[in-house]
């Protein structure tokens, strides 16, 4: 499971990066995105898609977390 950094860019964009690949890129959708729950997949700008683990709440960010690949 590789481990991602999300954070938010001057535009307001969820900006994903991954270490081992070191790419950066903008998140597109976030398939939970309430308060009371948040995460599941992550659909990227390049076409990727990553699953996380629905979280209790919406992070703070910039937040480091693990994800599958789709």
């Amino acid at each position: 499971m590789p481990e991602i950094m999300l954070r938010r860019n001057e535009r307001g964009e969820l900006l994903c990066y991954v270490a081992k690949k070191d790419l950066e890129t903008v998140v597109r959708a976030v398939e939970f995105d309430q308060d009371d729950r948040w995460g599941g997949i992550l659909s990227l700008a390049n076409g990727e898609q990553l699953h996380l683990e629905p979280l209790a709440a919406k992070p703070r960010l910039p937040v480091t977390v693990r994800v599958r690949k789709l």
